[in-house]
C-alpha cells in the first residue's frame, strides 16, 4: 500500500513572507504620506482662510468706525462747538483740543469722536447716547460723553492671551478695563497719517487739503484728514508652514521700522498683511 505524497501540502516560504511584508510596508506608507500630506493642506488652507476672513471684517470694521470721526449732527455747528477742548484726558486717556476729531496718543493708537447719529447708536462699549430729547439734526447743547458724544481709542492689545485689535470707550479706565475686542488674530498695526494744516481763526472757508503722509505722531497744528493702515494678522494654529520661508516678515518689518516682535517666523503660523486707506470726509470741504 503506497502512502501518500507530500506535495501537495507546501506552505509559504520566507522568500515569499518577505515579499508580501515588503508590499504591504509600500502600501501603508504611500497611504500614511497621503494622508499626513492631506491634513498638512488642509491645515494650511484652514490658516489662510482664517487670516483672509479676519483681514476682510478689520477692514470693514476700521472704515466703518473711522468713518464717523468729526461726524455731527447739525453740519453747519462749529467744529470747535461741536468738540470742544478738553482740559484733562478721558479715562481712557484720550485728550482733543478744540475743534479736534481725531489724534494720536502715540504710534499704532488713533483716539477719534464724533456725535451721535440718532439716540439708538452706541459706542463700542455699549454705550448709550443720551439724546433722547433731541430732534433730528439737532446738536447737543454741551456735547460730551453721555450727552451726545462718543469718544473711542483703538490699539493692538492682549486679549485671551490672543493679540486683537481693541476698542476703548471714553468712559472706561485705560489701567484697568481691556477694552472690547473688535478684529481678532492681529498681531500689530501701522497707521499712516494725512495731515494739513489746521484753518487759521477756525476759518470755515480755508482750504482744507491732505499735504503730506507721515507714520510719526503728528506735530501740533496739524490735522489728521485721511488715513492709511496697515494690519498684520496670524492663523491661530501653528507649524503650518513646512518649513517654507516666508517673505511676510521682512515686509512687515519695513512697514513698521521695527524688530520683528510681532511676527515670529519660528513659531510656523501663517502671516498676512492687510492694507487700507481713508479719506476722513466729515473733516474735509
Amino acid at each position: 500500500m503506497r502512502r501518500a505524497g507530500r506535495s501537495g501540502q507546501r506552505g509559504i516560504s520566507l522568500v515569499e513572507i518577505m515579499v508580501a511584508m515588503a508590499i504591504g510596508l509600500v502600501i501603508v506608507l504611500i497611504a500614511t504620506t497621503v494622508y499626513t500630506q492631506g491634513v498638512s493642506n488642509f491645515s494650511f488652507r484652514t490658516g489662510q482662510s482664517e487670516n483672509l476672513g479676519n483681514s476682510r471684517y478689520a477692514l470693514d470694521t476700521i472704515e466703518a468706525a473711522f468713518t464717523k470721526a468729526g461726524y455731527r449732527r447739525d453740519p453747519t455747528q462749529n467744529m470747535k462747538l461741536a468738540f470742544p477742548a478738553t482740559a484733562t484726558a478721558y479715562k481712557n486717556g484720550c485728550q482733543f483740543a478744540a475743534g479736534e476729531a481725531i489724534t494720536v496718543p502715540s504710534v499704532g493708537v488713533l483716539c477719534i469722536r464724533f456725535q451721535a447719529r440718532d439716540k439708538d447708536e452706541k459706542d463700542c462699549a455699549g454705550t448709550a447716547a443720551g439724546i433722547n430729547t433731541l430732534a433730528a439734526y439737532e446738536a447737543p447743547p454741551a456735547p460730551a460723553i453721555g450727552a451726545g458724544m462718543f469718544v473711542e481709542k483703538y490699539f493692538v492689545a492682549t486679549t485671551s492671551n490672543e493679540k486683537s485689535l481693541v476698542c476703548l470707550s471714553g468712559n472706561q479706565d485705560k489701567d484697568t478695563e481691556a477694552g472690547t475686542p473688535v478684529a481678532d488674530r492681529v498681531s500689530g498695526v501701522v497707521f499712516e497719517y494725512g495731515i494739513g494744516k489746521a484753518p487759521v481763526d477756525d476759518d470755515s472757508m480755508a482750504e482744507r487739503k491732505v499735504e503730506s503722509y507721515t507714520r510719526a505722531v503728528p506735530a501740533a497744528g496739524n490735522v489728521v484728514r485721511a488715513l492709511r493702515y496697515n494690519l498684520l494678522f496670524s492663523s491661530t494654529a501653528g507649524g503650518l508652514t513646512g518649513g517654507m520661508e516666508s517673505t511676510v516678515c521682512n515686509r512687515w518689518k519695513e512697514l513698521s521700522a521695527a524688530t520683528n516682535t510681532d511676527c515670529d517666523p519660528a513659531k510656523g503660523q501663517l502671516y498676512q498683511v492687510a492694507s487700507g486707506s481713508l479719506m476722513l470726509r466729515n473733516l474735509m470741504p
